[in-house]
């Protein structure tokens, strides 16, 4: 049985491919003493696929909180606050969802579309509250040790949450969900990008009462033409009071590999959330590589499909054998066919053919880009680890 060597050199940083220092003054923090290339592809042969899949401790950093909100849960939700859906029963939820993404209808327009229906029954800092201690207890049972999941303020302002009564409530939920479950979390405050930068920076000076429970801020939501260069001043703002920096650059949409760079060279980002169009342009991907740019893909589908697209599967190969640090991430799983996180690289293994190695660099690359310090860093790597020397 192959596995990764031990840690006695302890651990290291180094530069992948000649990658140094990134722009933004940051290092890729790579504390396995191995590389994940030295996993061969019968790491833990005692198990089967299923059970390793199952079995390897993970770590998800794109996932919007909005998003896990199960069926059962929406109705009990939408009833307690006097909200009607336009669904009979929570087996309605899962219908409507494929419906309006019948094979050729998928947009990120009409995935939007759902996802408001499940998010406007929030309208009470306990509803906040109540999502993120089930997402939490989701978590333990996929085996995902640590998680940083977004949510979007500006939604929840608006149905008359105020931003302190959500970012607490999602708080508590976080320290509920480390007591209860064994999971760690971090917070992504989200703004959304169809909605003036002047209401994100409002938003952030509201923050700043609630600094340490936000580790970042990302952009989501509708992709609008020439977005980064509308943010930039709140990006400034945001790397004043030393937030973390990411943003959405959804699969495909216009201009998408004008916006991942813009992102990158005028936003300073450190990690793009999807980003999965560098893969066709190679000297986006030369950039990804030298400034140490993380992708938090999403290999999801909707229900009545039978995988992602052929073209992103290809896009996740050619970027993870680039040397880019790309992790696989479930997005909105109570949305998706593809569902929670096990299931979810289940399918993209099956579909992409990826191998358990190739599963081993995924996870590493996920704890390297992690939001994370550097104690938990390595305790996680330790963990990955020892699971695959087992």
């Amino acid at each position: 049985m192959s596995g990764i060597c031990d840690r006695s050199r302890g651990p290291r940083i180094h530069s992948p491919r000649g990658q140094g220092k990134a722009a933004t003054g940051r290092w890729r923090h790579d504390l396995d003493p191995c590389d994940t290339e030295s996993v061969g592809d019968d790491v833990r042969s005692d198990l089967s696929d299923e059970e390793f899949v199952a079995g390897i401790p993970k770590v998800e950093l794109h996932v919007h909180l909005e998003g896990t909100i199960e069926p059962l849960s929406l109705f009990r939700i939408a009833e307690r606050n006097g909200i009607e859906l336009p669904y009979d029963s929570p087996e309605g939820v899962v219908a409507f969802q494929a419906e309006r993404r019948a094979p050729g209808n998928e947009s990120l327009v009409n995935f939007l579309e759902c996802l408001d229906i499940s998010r406007g029954a929030l309208r009470t800092g306990a509803d906040y509250h109540t999502i993120t201690v089930d997402f939490l207890a989701r978590c333990r049972d996929e085996g995902v040790r640590y998680v940083e999941m977004m949510v979007d303020p500006q939604q929840a302002i608006r149905q008359g949450v105020p931003l302190g009564d959500c970012v607490e409530a999602i708080t508590q939920g976080r320290a509920d969900g480390l007591t209860n479950h064994g999971v760690r979390s971090q917070l992504i405050m989200c703004f959304q990008r169809d909605h003036p930068a002047a209401e994100a920076e409002a938003l952030l000076e509201q923050a700043d009462a609630h600094r340490d429970s936000i580790v970042g801020i990302g952009l989501d939501n509708y992709e609008t033409p020439g977005f980064p260069a509308l943010f930039a001043a709140t990006y400034e703002l945001a790397r004043r009071r030393e937030y973390r920096l990411t943003s959405h650059c959804d699969v495909n949409q216009p201009d998408s590999i004008r916006h991942i760079r813009a992102c990158i060279e005028d936003l300073g980002v450190e990690r793009i959330d999807h980003g999965l169009n560098t893969a066709t342009d190679p000297s986006l991907v030369d950039l990804v590589l030298e400034r140490g740019i993380a992708l938090t893909a999403c290999p999801t589908f909707y229900h009545g499909q039978q995988g992602a697209a052929e073209s992103r599967l290809d896009m996740y190969r050619s970027l993870l054998d680039a040397g880019t640090m790309i992790s696989l991430n479930t997005d909105d799983p109570a949305q998706f066919g593809s569902g929670w996180l096990t299931n979810t690289i289940s399918e993209a293994m099956a579909a992409a053919r990826f191998s358990r190695s190739d599963l081993v660099r995924f996870m590493h690359n996920a704890i390297d880009s992690a939001w994370t310090d550097e104690h938990h860093r390595r305790d996680l790597t330790s963990e990955l680890l020892t699971f695959c020397n087992r």
